[in-house]
């Protein structure tokens, strides 16, 4: 089906909106070590820097998908970015301390969680039937496709020019980005505006809690970003610190993972005419368990490490989209809402989980392949919760 050339530019629109939030955490995650030096900072504090953007990002969600249904899409992406830009400047600021960071890292989360709330109900907005699960499933594309480049290109970036630089990437993005919306997005919520009651609000939320449609479909969502954000956070010290590569070294590995997901959405793109949206669903589970134990049995080495995080990041391109679609697809009246709950879930779900796992001093291939593991497991029972069969 062809989207008209308004619903294009929405489309391509949407895709980059969405990446705003895991480029913010990807881009850093190879010069956290770079900061803990540079700052004289303990490395467990400066994983806050992480922690503290998804703590924002998450939450906050809750109030942009109302918003969003009662004033519009495009006010709110514009000021939500605004506050992003503002926050990321603040990290720019000469000899930053990292109180100053953290306070920047604050406020860039809180403005760009208005991205992953907006562009998916733009897209319920401008699509619908079969042609909003395809524009769904680009856009769940470019949100798992971007924490596995991301670290690459923070990695490149970073060592090349330093830890700062990294941040005036992330200004650049989103000054880009603002103006093309500023000049070029139209409105998309054209239909009847939702209150902003406050009970109304907590009732549609309240409502949606109960859906066992939406929990279980939401669940195997955030379940799989999670574990993905687990990889990516781990990944760099087993490969700088157990392996003992630099950080320009493991950016151009960490493009393996990369391929393995646009992979899994290539062959999920192949098969969706064939193979129902809840087959593949079932399915992903077991391709995550496999890239578990394989995390478990192979040598601590580059190319065997890799590939174990290639075979989950092929699983996640499968499940993303699937997941996405179905979540969004019943939603029509509510898809602010239903996208800020799902959003802001999936981010604390994934957020809780990191601080965890550094809690626990989880940092090494064999905790990874045992978290991996316990994942899969916690996804099949999802699946069934969901879809029914195992």
């Amino acid at each position: 089906m062809t989207a008209p050339p308004a619903n294009t530019k929405t489309l391509i629109l949407a895709c980059l909106i969405v990446s705003i939030g895991q480029l913010s955490v990807g881009l850093l995650l190879p010069v956290l070590p770079a900061i803990s030096q540079s700052l004289s900072e303990d490395p467990q504090r400066v994983q806050w820097l992480i922690s503290a953007y998804l703590f924002a990002f998450g939450p906050i969600q809750l109030l942009y998908g109302p918003l969003s249904d009662a004033k519009g899409r495009r006010p709110v992406l514009i000021a939500g970015l605004a506050l992003a830009i503002l926050g990321v400047g603040l990290c720019l600021l000469p000899e930053v301390s990292f109180k100053w960071l953290l306070v920047g890292r604050l406020l860039q989360g809180l403005g760009a969680g208005c991205g992953a709330v907006v562009s998916r109900a733009m897209l319920r907005d401008s699509f619908a039937g079969p042609a909003l699960r395809n524009a769904l499933s680009y856009v769940a594309m470019a949100a798992a496709f971007t924490p596995i480049v991301a670290p690459a290109v923070g990695g490149f970036i970073g060592f090349h020019f330093g830890w700062y630089s990294v941040f005036a990437a992330m200004l650049i993005y989103l000054l880009v980005l603002w103006l093309l919306l500023l000049a070029g997005f139209e409105e998309t919520h054209r239909g009847e505006r939702q209150t902003m009651r406050f009970t109304t609000i907590i009732a549609n939320y309240w409502r949606l809690l109960g859906l066992r449609h939406f929990l279980g479909h939401g669940g195997m969502l955030w379940g799989q970003f999670s574990l993905m954000m687990v990889s990516v956070s781990v990944m760099p010290y087993i490969m700088q610190q157990q392996i003992g590569m630099t950080a320009a070294e493991y950016g151009s590995w960490a493009l393996i993972p990369a391929m393995g997901l646009l992979l899994g959405g290539v062959i999920n793109n192949r098969i969706q005419r064939f193979v129902a949206a809840e087959q593949v669903l079932r399915l992903s589970p077991f391709i995550q368990l496999g890239a578990g134990i394989w995390l478990l049995c192979m040598p601590v080495q580059p190319i065997w490490m890799i590939s174990g995080i290639f075979i989950q990041a092929l699983g996640n391109g499968m499940a993303f989209p699937n997941a996405m679609s179905r979540l969004l697809e019943p939603y029509r009246e509510l898809a602010g809402a239903a996208a800020a709950l799902s959003g802001a879930l999936q981010m604390l779900s994934a957020s809780l989980l990191t601080i965890t796992l550094v809690y626990f001093g989880v940092a090494t291939a064999f905790s990874l392949g045992v978290c991996i593991v316990l994942g899969a497991v916690a996804l099949k029972g999802l699946s069934w919760c969901a879809i029914g069969r195992w």
